[in-house]
């Protein structure tokens, strides 16, 4: 088994808590400005791994189902009154 050369830096977060990869790092996973990436919080530690791209990598949701999930999420009349009436009050 080949053995990688572990590259180490060190980045420091901006206000709201981005980071910046370095060009190093981009151009050696081949990321780009379209490129989706997960990260996990493992332990002490965060992971950032490349997701896959093309068709498969996000699911795309059809107009219709769209529309449905957005029906699903309506709150129902007496709901709706009741989160009016405390968020008036300042209790929501």
């Amino acid at each position: 088994m080949a053995q990688t050369k572990t590259r180490h830096k060190v980045v420091k977060p901006l206000a709201k808590g981005q980071i910046t990869i370095p060009v190093e790092f981009r151009e050696a996973l081949g990321i780009d400005p379209d490129t989706l990436l997960s990260v996990s919080l493992v332990g002490d530690h965060l992971e950032v791994r490349l997701l896959p791209q093309g068709e498969d990598a996000l699911r795309r949701y059809t107009q219709e189902e769209l529309a449905r999930f957005i029906e699903e999420d309506k709150l129902d009349v007496q709901t709706a009154e009741r989160v009016r009436e405390l968020l008036k009050r300042g209790e929501l």
